[in-house]
């Protein structure tokens, strides 16, 4: 009898919502999008606690709901960036423009140390004047995200679920990344 290598995966997820739904809160969408992960074969390891956050740019909508989920699942990162897509769509989001209000917005910040589709490719991206990133989307899936060291909104629930993870090109934890940089009043975080 043969036996099956199932390779497991350990991924970080950015969750956002500014709108509601019909029915739902933004918080209530997040936390639905969380629950449905099981039965869409993504495994939910921890949550951290959910962070009011100010519209980017500055006046591009209601104030976000943001939190960061550690989660594992034995789909590569293209199909988890796909399975993510799929739950935004079930809970309503409609892609116009981006960095947009939106009611749920999930994005892939990092599989475990990988560095992909390679790091020429990431330090392009990553070293995109802000007026670029405003208005250029890559055709592929950069890992680790490339603006996770540019958000407050990503780095402190991130240094929650997982305080030691490192970002594989700059070499940083989350916490040396937060301390390096004077956030403005527009980066802060309300705990809820």
């Amino acid at each position: 009898m043969k036996k099956i290598l199932i390779i497991m995966y350990y991924y970080l997820i950015g969750l956002g919502s500014n709108l509601p739904s019909e029915t739902l809160s933004s918080i209530e969408i997040l936390e639905k999008a969380l629950l449905s992960m099981p039965n869409l074969g993504i495994n939910v390891i921890r949550v951290s606690v959910w962070w009011k956050s100010k519209a980017f740019p500055v006046g591009a909508g209601p104030n976000y709901i943001n939190g960061v989920a550690k989660v594992s699942s034995d789909f590569t990162p293209d199909k988890m960036l796909e399975r993510l897509k799929e739950i935004e769509l079930i809970y309503g989001r409609k892609r116009s423009k981006r960095w947009g209000s939106r009611i749920l917005d999930l994005d892939l910040l990092a599989c475990e140390n990988m560095i992909l589709p390679n790091e020429v490719i990431f330090r392009e991206w990553f070293s995109l004047p802000k007026h670029r990133q405003l208005t250029r989307e890559p055709k592929y899936l950069i890992l680790p995200h490339p603006r996770i060291q540019d958000r407050l909104f990503v780095l402190k629930p991130l240094l929650e679920v997982s305080p030691n993870w490192e970002h594989p090109v700059l070499g940083k934890k989350s916490e040396e990344l937060i301390n390096e940089i004077d956030w403005t009043p527009q980066d802060f975080l309300e705990p809820l």
